[in-house]
């Protein structure tokens, strides 16, 4: 278990000590604000009344003030869940208590639950949508009643103008499918068959990092693209699709997929097969295992689709607008949040910073 998820789990249950609790906040970068969590946090009885608890005695979480709903698109994808994960944490610090909804990727039960989420009352609400201009209508009625939305990852509708949410934060997902792309090209010599494994077709996200893939391979005539079916970001869909083109084409030599669970999952394909010195696969997130993956030469490459400064930034924006720190009106409605294609030389540094949802 990492450092900040077992200090997250220790907050939640209340074992941290105000020593413990002001690292906690080093770890994030939050120092001043963990440091004023531990000087007001209730302690466990010292047995010395009118005495300063001392910085060893045990604190519970913060007094929880606020109430905030995530609507994901499942929590079965491991960035999802490490989102998710960050969310609780920097809440747990904060005081705002998260209600995760999980849809399991159905469209129309992400819907169900935007819609039960507008029917309740929240400090604000962050909604990762699963298809574009879905779920307009429940979060029109979300607006109407003043409960600050803030939009990640991917976008809810096609103008955004058109909707009075607090901001949206995205990373640039065609950057990503340019860059890890670049490096399937650049092993392959740029040429032979690749395979392009797809998210959700729906999602913004998955549109981007597809526009990405063609802006590079579209380059190179002899660069043959056999197949381009979405999986849905489901990893037993992807291994299927991937066992049954390496039948198909034997001779295939890289595959781009649109994150790190399906790239690991056509790997396992790739290596039953035996064919893993000859195909090239690359993903995007840079989740933990993949992050391994690139160190140990499993995967060729990954790009970082930051958690910490997407669902962390929306729990902060959050946070700041409900406390007044910084009015709703004063969020710049547009924030891109990126991170670096993994090297080898920056994939250990980067697996520590993941691992410990700092990014």
């Amino acid at each position: 278990m990492s450092d900040i998820k077992k200090l997250h789990d220790d907050l939640h249950n209340g074992k941290l000590t105000r020593r413990e609790i002001i690292r906690a906040g080093g770890l994030l970068g939050l120092g001043t604000m963990a440091f004023g969590l531990a000087a007001c946090a209730p302690a466990a009885d010292s047995g010395k009344t009118g005495s300063e608890p001392k910085a060893d005695e045990v604190v519970a979480p913060a007094a929880k003030k606020f109430r905030a709903a995530y609507s994901s698109v499942g929590l079965a994808a491991s960035w999802v869940a490490q989102g998710a994960d960050t969310m609780k944490f920097i809440g747990d610090l904060v005081g705002i208590e998260w209600k995760v909804y999980d849809p399991a990727f159905s469209v129309d039960q992400q819907r169900k639950d935007i819609e039960d989420i507008a029917s309740q009352d929240w400090d604000f609400v962050a909604i990762h949508p699963l298809a574009i201009e879905a779920y307009v209508d429940p979060v029109k009625q979300l607006i109407s009643r003043k409960i600050p939305v803030i939009d990640i990852d991917t976008k809810l509708t096609d103008d955004l103008s058109t909707l009075d949410i607090v901001t949206f934060i995205e990373p640039d997902n065609v950057w990503m499918g340019e860059q890890v792309t670049t490096k399937l090209m650049e092993a392959i010599g740029f040429k032979g068959k690749v395979v392009h494994t797809q998210g959700a077709l729906t999602h913004t996200g998955a549109q981007g990092r597809a526009k990405g893939f063609h802006n590079i391979v579209d380059q190179y005539p002899d660069v043959e693209v056999v197949d381009e079916t979405p999986a849905d970001w489901d990893v037993d869909k992807t291994r299927k699709i991937w066992e049954d083109l390496l039948v198909k084409y034997p001779d295939i030599v890289a595959g781009f997929c649109h994150n790190d669970d399906m790239a690991l999952a056509a790997y396992g394909a790739v290596k039953a097969a035996g064919k893993e010195n000859q195909i090239y696969i690359g993903g995007v997130d840079g989740m933990p295992p993949a992050l391994q993956a690139v160190i140990d030469g499993t995967l060729t490459a990954t790009a970082v689709n930051p958690t910490g400064r997407i669902h962390g930034g929306a729990t902060w924006v959050g946070y700041n607008v409900v406390t007044g720190k910084t009015p709703a009106a004063n969020v710049p409605k547009f924030i891109r949040a990126d991170g670096p294609l993994v090297t080898s030389k920056l994939a250990p540094g980067l697996l520590y910073l993941s691992q410990n949802l700092l990014i």
